[in-house]
């Protein structure tokens, strides 16, 4: 999903929005897996640390990609303005 949302900004069919999504849906799925993990699971379990460690990973590189996204929308936009100027 957010592959496929990355390879249409690039080929110029998508925005920089869906991919902030695309980055947000997996996080929030992930973060859905650890609560439903947690009450299934054991408290001490190895699996269930492993996952709620994964998923703060998970949830780091969301705040990257978002923030990337947005940056580079901002780039975009900022050559759109100056390219109207020039003409």
């Amino acid at each position: 999903m957010c592959r496929d949302a990355a390879d249409k900004v690039v080929q110029g069919q998508g925005k920089f929005e869906q991919l902030q999504v695309a980055s947000q849906e997996i996080a929030a799925s992930t973060a859905q897996l650890v609560f439903a993990s947690r009450v299934k699971a054991e408290l001490q379990s190895k699996n269930l640390q492993a996952l709620a460690e994964a998923s703060k990973v998970v949830s780091s590189a969301t705040g990257a990609v978002v923030a990337t996204a947005k940056h580079c929308a901002e780039l975009v936009e900022d050559s759109s303005n100056i390219l109207q100027h020039i003409q």
